[in-house]
């Protein structure tokens, strides 16, 4: 039997503490699969350095943020994917507040997708 699962982005608490930083809400993490993760962030007046141990891939959903890496600089806006492969050295960059989804696999390498937070899902509509 299938355990798929939806969630609702307005149910999930994506506020920034003090109006700086990140707040990362991985609800697919390790406690629903051991192969990928994801969920929604939001950055805001934050350059936040990182090397990436996983893959990952970026979409953003609202306003700007910069991806600074040895490439350049890549801005991710509303409907911009970006690629990061396990390896890369980089800085998330936000001035405004930046919403996005991500993706990563394996999830067991991701900081936020190690957690083991359950998310409240959807329940799915009776059929007929």
């Amino acid at each position: 039997m299938s355990k798929a699962m939806m969630f609702r982005g307005n149910d999930l608490d994506l506020t920034v503490k003090d109006g700086k930083g990140g707040n990362v809400v991985a609800t697919v993490n390790c406690a629903i699969s051991d192969k990928l993760g994801g969920g929604i962030g939001v950055f805001e007046n934050c350059n936040i350095p990182w090397t990436v141990t996983y893959d990952e891939i970026l979409y953003g959903i609202e306003g700007t943020m910069e991806i600074h890496t040895a490439e350049g600089i890549h801005e991710v806006g509303p409907g911009d994917m970006m690629w990061l492969p396990a390896g890369t050295e980089m800085a998330y960059v936000a001035t405004k507040p930046a919403k996005f989804f991500f993706a990563v696999a394996p999830v067991t390498q991701s900081k936020a997708g190690q957690s083991t937070v359950a998310h409240p899902g959807v329940p799915p509509k009776p059929k007929g």
